[in-house]
């Protein structure tokens, strides 16, 4: 350990010229002397030893240093006191030999990654997030935690009026955010989409929600939520897509009945109505062929002429 160091006064120094680059963009060697009573040698040498422990600052003119461009603490998720810390920690490093710093600038390099980039990307569609001061959904949020019953005004470009209802979840599907919920007295799920709801009170009176709640949203692939799926459905996935349809189910209750010679498979699946899987099986045309029940087939033979008409 380096002898005959005061290191509060080195963090105090090193957190606030970290601040003012962060925030300010620049910092001046003449304005450190004066605020922090030191001299300028003393400024140099903390400057120089941000830059050596991997900050990457720049100096346009003299007295003048800056981030180089493109770089923040804030793209490498570091406080200024995290940041002081790992800069004091290298100097330490440093003081104590060619293989302590270089072992140091290993850990380091792992923690600060300028671009702070993650191995994953998930492309999100737009409205994915919803903001937490959206009208109303403190109030929705809250009535849902204590199973309270609700009165909504909703007005859309298909209807409008007010609705007494028993709010069980918010959900994003379909790209948009729906409040899904039972009518007051009722069984069966609606939803309303969050932005069309004009205002939210709260009528008193609890209900239960229902124990197969999150079957159903399991078990959904859209936003239709039939009361059951009594309908049986049989598909052949040709081989040159089956590959997919083995690491994802892309219908609800999906089930492999057959995988045949050729690599093709035979689907069965589960669904309360068609149009539920509608848009599922007019995203893979030609590469997928209704089996049964033969009026799924026609539904989706009509609506194949119908757009060809139209072109």
């Amino acid at each position: 350990m380096p002898k005959d160091r005061n290191y509060d006064p080195k963090i105090f120094r090193l957190i606030s010229i970290l601040n003012r680059l962060d925030s300010s963009g620049r910092v001046l060697s003449k304005d450190l002397t004066e605020e922090f009573n030191v001299s300028m040698r003393t400024v140099q040498r903390d400057i120089g030893l941000l830059n050596m422990a991997g900050f990457l600052l720049d100096s346009p003119k003299k007295g003048v240093y800056t981030f180089i461009e493109g770089f923040s603490l804030k793209k490498m998720r570091l406080t200024n006191q995290d940041a002081s810390l790992l800069t004091l920690f290298f100097d330490i490093a440093k003081s104590l030999g060619s293989n302590f710093e270089e072992s140091f600038r290993g850990i380091f390099a792992r923690v600060l990654t300028q671009e702070c980039e993650s191995p994953f990307y998930v492309k999100m569609p737009d409205g994915m997030k919803i903001p937490r001061d959206h009208p109303f959904l403190k109030e929705i949020e809250e009535a849902i935690a204590e199973s309270e019953k609700i009165l909504i005004h909703y007005k859309s470009h298909h209807k409008e009026g007010d609705y007494r209802l028993c709010p069980l979840k918010i959900i994003y599907m379909d790209g948009s955010w729906y409040l899904l919920a039972h009518p007051e007295g009722k069984v069966w799920l609606t939803k309303f989409r969050l932005e069309h709801i004009t205002s939210v009170e709260n009528i008193g009176g609890h209900f239960v929600p229902p124990q197969n709640l999150k079957a159903i949203l399991d078990e959904s692939i859209n936003i239709l939520f039939p009361d059951k799926r009594d309908k049986t459905v049989t598909l052949r996935v040709n081989r040159d897509i089956a590959r997919y349809f083995k690491k994802r189910k892309y219908f609800p209750l999906q089930k492999i009945k057959k995988t045949n010679k050729d690599g093709s498979l035979i689907i069965e699946t589960k669904v309360g109505n068609f149009a539920e899987i509608l848009p599922v099986i007019f995203r893979w045309l030609p590469n997928i062929n209704v089996i049964a029940p033969p009026n799924l087939k026609d539904q989706v033979k009509k609506e194949i002429k119908t757009y060809l008409r139209g072109i």
